[in-house]
């Protein structure tokens, strides 16, 4: 397989987008959860519908504490938290989506080696407890919410590093109890998200695994052919999907762990055989999100690093700018991206393990100093 490497320049500059007299600022109110707290991942959405984004963040990992939801009480203002469910969790993995069809965000919490949980929307932004599905051995790393067999209901894809990977389908009533194998026992699958890559008109799952693995997409809608990408030597730990070069066809974007960053550029035949690395090296890559952070029509790439500082790129449509944020010496498990106050520019959200989850607000230039 040809494979075409782009070497990138970069240009480090902290903190601001120069293109678009933009900065990201550290909200200076929007410290979320606690410094001891180990965050493994963040989301955002209306889980209220009063048209602002509403924070959910997923602590524990490998040890049990307490899931919250942080309400934006207006222009990205988070006065009023409290908790998810009753019990402590190892949680890794916290998404949205509307399971039941009822037209408001429920969600989904995937944890280390207990089942996985469903808390369902009362309509108001209040969430129940509702069912538990899953495998008490299974590593749980990531879940991927997405109508995978074409019936108007989201499903589930369940990651679960070094053990069985699973998609639990839905029974028209945000109910998952019938669970299929996919994929390869031994994966280490940290990451999976969906998106229809060869255009049959089915999603398809786009895995990121560890330990030295091939990264593997399994084609929907019975997830058994699969083809490659990346190396056999990669250490991937996350990954997005967007058309980063404005080609029509969606890209995969890896954060890798002790390497260079990836983008494979995809093409009508839903291969991904061309590929441009961005990041240094020396990089420990955990989390990654796309968006267009300067709105000027193209996608960008944010990522968290751990015990280093945190960068995005911004895509001026041939190389990726590399710009600096946050302290050196958070271990940011997860980055997340959203208008948290209302102004269209997208925020940043770092879920970070062991220290304080920051909001960083997209701000004009001016406002560096204030």
């Amino acid at each position: 397989m040809n494979r075409f490497c782009y070497t990138l320049l970069f240009l480090v500059l902290p903190d601001f987008l120069s293109s678009q007299g933009r900065v990201f600022i550290s909200h200076p109110y929007g410290k979320l959860g606690s410094k001891k707290s180990l965050t493994a991942s963040i989301s955002v959405g209306d889980l209220d519908r009063d048209g602002d984004l509403d924070v959910l963040v997923g602590n524990g990992r490998h040890w049990a504490e307490q899931n919250y939801i942080f309400y934006n009480t207006g222009h990205g203002f988070f006065r009023r938290a409290i908790r998810l469910g009753d019990e402590l969790n190892t949680t890794y993995a916290i998404p949205t989506a509307d399971l039941d069809n009822d037209g408001d965000l429920d969600v989904v919490i995937g944890n280390d080696r207990i089942e996985n949980i469903v808390f369902k929307n009362d309509g108001t932004g209040k969430l129940q407890f509702d069912h538990t599905f899953g495998h008490s051995e299974s590593n749980t790393r990531g879940l991927c919410l997405a109508d995978l067999n074409n019936d108007n209901f989201i499903d589930i894809a369940v990651a679960n590093r070094r053990t069985q990977n699973f998609i639990y389908l839905n029974n028209g009533k945000g109910e998952f109890s019938f669970s299929q194998p996919f994929g390869l026992a031994e994966e280490a699958t940290i990451s999976i998200a969906s998106a229809d890559v060869n255009g049959d008109g089915y999603q398809d799952l786009i895995l990121a695994n560890r330990n030295a693995q091939t990264n593997n997409i399994y084609f929907g809608p019975q997830f058994v052919d699969y083809i490659t990408y990346g190396t056999d030597k990669d250490e991937t730990r996350d990954l997005a999907i967007g058309d980063m070069n404005g080609d029509g066809h969606l890209d995969i974007v890896t954060a890798n762990i002790g390497e260079r960053n990836a983008v494979y550029y995809g093409n009508a035949k839903g291969t991904f055989v061309k590929f441009q690395t961005f990041g240094n090296e020396t990089d420990a890559t955990y989390s990654i999100d796309l968006s267009d952070l300067d709105l000027d029509g193209d996608i960008d790439i944010v990522v968290g690093n751990a015990g280093q500082r945190n960068h995005y790129f911004l895509n001026n449509g041939t190389y990726f700018k590399q710009y600096e944020f946050g302290p050196v010496e958070n271990i940011t498990y997860g980055v997340t991206i959203g208008d948290l106050d209302g102004d269209s520019y997208p925020d940043i959200i770092t879920a970070n393990s062991g220290s304080q989850n920051i909001i960083y607000l997209n701000q004009p230039a001016e406002n560096r100093d204030k």
